[in-house]
């Protein structure tokens, strides 16, 4: 850890400009450590690394007298931060093996590959069917031990995290920024449940510190499809950044699902042109899991969920979605009484079929 204090110090005065380099010390140097190197003169690392410029070894010689290395180290942690680096075995193997793989990976959380990973993506402004489909399918599939794959964003991200905590899959959380920087800050709680959950990790190719700048989530996405079998695209517009995950993964050999919607909203045009171009259309988690040898026990599982209801109930949970909802929106959207409104609720929370949130909100849980 100590050593990985250093390159990871390094690569904070580099950037990603300096990956190829941090790859090649960690993967191909196996006799220099960070704490030698940081070390070195200008003269030095040119004459004994002559892979790296000039005016590279000048900016680190120049940048890391402003680096106190006690203070970053305390960030790193105070945040139980954990580096892990490209030669560690606790560095995942699938994204070991993508194209410019990042050199370093900052932790936080339970960061445990599984015999099989989705990554869940599509659109921040998701329609209230997207979050809903997003939340079922990150659920289903991580009761049936999946782990799901995203990148904390609102909306279809967001969604897929929250459904995929339900199961013992777990969620594995990609970052654009460093991770003492949560974006979208609505995400925060989101962030900490992962990460407390025992059964998820929120992770960062950016050092602490890096702020959630519009060209690092490009970045972010080839860590998201690297580190999944699949990629399941949910409403994607036609410049949705979820379009540039499928086609990393289909650059990195991985699958891509789609799961079409309404022709006449532009959500679901970029969906229906992977489609088109051979992406598998999904209706359920089943034609998902069979693309690897797997069928999940959902359908004998959902029959539990065919309790009876009153013709009130139904109307009550047609209603809600996994956006939270208050009691007066609930009895706006169904033109209910505001006490037969809450008498439902209880008896629909009883059923297992409705869950409470913070600020007496409610929401679905299929």
């Amino acid at each position: 850890m100590l050593d990985n204090v250093y390159w990871a110090m390094l690569h904070k005065l580099w950037g990603t400009k300096g990956n190829k380099i941090l790859i090649q010390f960690l993967q191909n140097i196996q006799n220099i450590k960070g704490i030698d190197f940081w070390q070195l003169t200008e003269k030095e690392i040119c004459e004994k690394f002559p892979f790296i410029s000039q005016e590279m070894a000048r900016e680190f010689v120049l940048g890391r007298d402003k680096i106190n290395l006690d203070v970053e180290e305390n960030k790193i942690n105070k945040l139980n931060v954990r580096i892990i680096s490209i030669k560690d075995e606790s560095y995942p193997k699938l994204l070991r093996h993508i194209f410019n793989p990042p050199p370093l990976l900052y932790v936080q959380g339970n960061l445990e590959e599984k015999n099989l990973s989705i990554a869940i993506v599509g659109s921040r402004r998701a329609s209230p069917y997207g979050k809903k489909v997003a939340y079922s399918f990150g659920q289903q599939l991580s009761e049936q031990g999946v782990q799901i794959i995203s990148g904390l964003a609102r909306g279809i991200d967001a969604a897929g995290h929250e459904g995929a905590l339900v199961g013992e899959g777990g969620t594995v959380a990609v970052l654009g920024s460093g991770l003492d920087i949560i974006y979208p800050r609505e995400n925060y709680n989101l962030y900490k449940r992962i990460i407390n959950s025992g059964k998820g990790a929120v992770i960062s190719e950016f050092p602490l510190g890096t702020a959630p700048l519009k060209l690092h989530f490009p970045l972010r996405n080839r860590i998201i499809s690297g580190l999944a079998q699949g990629i399941l695209v949910i409403e994607a517009g036609a410049k949705s950044g979820s379009l540039i995950t499928a086609e990393l993964g289909l650059e990195q050999g991985k699958d891509v699902f789609a799961i079409p919607g309404p022709i006449t909203s532009p959500l679901n045009q970029g969906s229906h042109k992977l489609i088109k171009e051979g992406a598998k259309l999904v209706e359920n988690i089943d034609d998902i899991l069979e693309e690897y040898g797997q069928l999940s026990l959902f359908k004998n599982e959902n029959k539990k969920r065919t309790i009876q209801l009153t013709e009130l109930e139904k109307k009550i949970l047609d209603s809600l979605c996994i956006e939270p909802l208050t009691i007066d929106e609930i009895a706006f959207k169904t033109e209910l009484s505001v006490s037969s409104v809450i008498s439902t609720l209880s008896l629909l929370q009883i059923k297992g079929l409705v869950k409470e949130t913070a600020g007496r909100k409610f929401m679905t849980l299929n």
